[in-house]
Order: C-alpha cells, then sequence, then structure tokens
C-alpha cells in the first residue's frame, strides 16, 4: 500500500468515527484541501470535516474505483447519509431536509514524506442539491426565474 493510500484510508477512518481533531497531522505544514468552492490549510479540515458529519451524521463511503500513479492517488467514491443536520456551503446552508441521499466523490490525494501535500476532492454540487431538493434561487428546470422566490439563496423544493 503506497503512502497516500494509507493516508487517505486514514483520514476516512478517522471522519468516519468522527475523530478529526487529529486530522492536521497526517498533512504537511503547506499542504491544501480542495473541494469545490472551499480551499482549505491543514488546520482548516477538522471543521470542514464536522460540518459534512455534522449535516449527515450516518456518512457512509463506499469505494468505487482508485488509480495510483507515482505522484499520488485518485479514489472514486459514492458517499450515502441522512440529511438531519444543517449542510453548510459554499453557496449558503441548507436546513436538514431529512432525505437520504448518495453522491459520487473523486478524491485525488498527493504525499510527500509521509504527509498528504495536497487532497483535492472533486464533486458535482448540483447533484447533491437535486438529491435534496434544493434549488437555487432564480432557477428551475425550465431555465425561467422561479415564481415563489424564497428570501436566501437556497430553498427546498416543495
Amino acid at each position: 500500500m503506497s503512502t497516500a493510500e494509507r493516508l487517505a484510508r486514514q483520514q476516512y477512518a478517522m471522519v468516519l468515527r468522527r475523530d478529526v481533531v487529529r486530522l492536521p497531522d497526517l498533512y504537511a505544514p503547506d499542504a491544501h484541501y480542495v473541494m469545490p468552492g472551499v480551499t482549505l490549510r491543514p488546520i482548516e479540515v477538522p471543521a470542514l470535516m464536522r460540518t459534512w458529519t455534522g449535516a449527515f451524521p450516518d456518512l457512509s463511503v463506499e469505494p468505487v474505483g482508485r488509480v495510483e500513479t507515482a505522484a499520488g492517488l485518485a479514489l472514486e467514491q459514492r458517499l450515502t447519509g441522512t440529511h438531519t443536520g444543517v449542510l453548510h456551503t459554499p453557496l449558503g446552508t441548507v436546513a436538514p431536509t431529512g432525505r437520504t441521499v448518495s453522491w459520487d466523490v473523486v478524491d485525488v490525494v498527493r504525499a510527500r514524506r509521509g504527509r498528504i501535500v495536497a487532497w483535492r476532492s472533486y464533486f458535482d454540487w448540483g447533484q447533491l442539491y437535486l438529491a435534496l431538493g434544493v434549488r437555487l434561487a432564480g432557477l428551475s428546470r425550465e431555465l425561467r426565474p422561479a415564481v415563489d422566490r424564497p428570501a436566501g439563496p437556497l430553498a427546498v423544493a416543495a
């Protein structure tokens, strides 16, 4: 098992058991964690993971595939969880919907000298919003302005 894979598995295990305080220890001091709309330093990663596990307390990860190169590792997985907590997103917050949803994620992890130097998480916010029944204010499936425009940037579809 490569260093990148060992560190990625360790991070997933820590997140799933809600042991996120020590996540920065897995990262090099100058590393970064990137996901759509967010770039973080290692010290900020625990707060992000608490956001996900708070929004989806029963979060689970199903491995789908992996590709390893000399530079690192790409892991494809399906995340599933019941949305019972507030989800904080780059576009605003989403109140709990009670829906059980799944969405696809690809994480690209690079490691050097026994530490993560870069973690990029790729997923489609639109896929997740649609599964949760969320729509962006001013947009509809017909690409016309919404008649019942909500007060905030996000609203749960009726």
